[in-house]
């Protein structure tokens, strides 16, 4: 079933676990990622990104994201992830996104604050989601180069979010788009600072192949929402190279299949690691 982001992260925030956005790249993707989710019981929310839609066209994106969230037994957010066109943000609300997360790095620093204001209300008129980030996140992954990006400032976060009204704010503390920069390493003591300074639930971007126990403490530390993306291509990719092997194998549904498997076990690894299986 279809829901509003806010529903799930209030009671993510609550509990103490977080909610996995996974990016959707293919049909095989969407569908291992749903059913992971009804396989563990937790609310699983399918991320959009502006290089899917320009893959597969913004309508057969939500098409299948849709679909498959209205046979869904679980609560399934349709996300908006780092939307920087934003007429084609604009154009996702109109035809149902339940959430859209507002990558303004671009703007000049005095026009975010005033633009992401306007948007939010236009947002929430629909009961539409809104996440933002107010500084850029690092690595570079899609159409986001964030290899200049820097780290969050509390007390700028907290105005930004008093003052813009979105319903979570996704924090810069070291994680990378991609895979994972040499030396990586995500400052807990300022996701601590961020989580006393801002009063929405916190999100965590770049997540993929970050250190498990790492994940663990930025949960605790507030971070409801955390990104995946790269760990799905590489589950993805690494079987499909395999079964290609096989030259008794022509038919592309017995070639994706197996993909479709791994992403699927991928997807269940994270949700049982951010706690939010037995959540739905």
């Amino acid at each position: 079933m279809l829901v509003n982001l806010s529903q799930i992260l209030q009671k993510a925030d609550e509990g103490n676990y977080a909610i996995g956005g996974f990016n959707i790249t293919t049909l095989e993707s969407a569908m291992a990622i749903v059913e992971a989710g009804e396989q563990e019981q937790s609310p699983i929310i399918l991320q959009i990104s502006e290089k899917t839609i320009d893959y597969m066209g913004l309508d057969m994106a939500f098409a299948i994201a849709k679909t498959l969230a209205d046979r869904a037994e679980i609560p399934v957010v349709i996300h908006f992830d780092h939307g920087r066109n934003f007429e084609l943000v604009q154009k996702a609300m109109e035809i149902g996104f339940s959430s859209i997360m507002l990558d303004v790095s671009q703007l000049a620093r005095d026009e975010r604050i005033p633009f992401v204001k306007d948007f939010t209300a236009r947002a929430h008129h629909r009961s539409v989601t809104v996440e933002a980030e107010e500084d850029q996140i690092g690595g570079r992954e899609d159409y986001v180069d964030g290899n200049r990006g820097h780290f969050t400032d509390p007390n700028r976060a907290a105005k930004f979010v008093s003052a813009t009204g979105v319903d979570c704010f996704a924090v810069s503390i070291g994680s990378t788009h991609g895979k994972p920069l040499p030396k990586e390493e995500l400052d807990l003591d300022l996701l601590g600072e961020i989580d006393k300074a801002v009063d929405v639930p916190l999100v965590l971007h770049g997540a993929s192949s970050t250190d498990e126990n790492v994940i663990r403490q930025a949960i605790k530390l507030g971070i409801c929402k955390i990104n995946i993306d790269t760990d799905l291509r590489l589950a993805f990719t690494r079987e499909l190279r395999r079964t290609l092997k096989d030259p008794d194998i022509y038919d592309p549904r017995e070639e994706l299949a197996p993909s479709r498997d791994e992403i699927r076990a991928e997807v269940r690894r994270h949700i049982r690691l951010f706690g939010s299986n037995n959540k739905a």
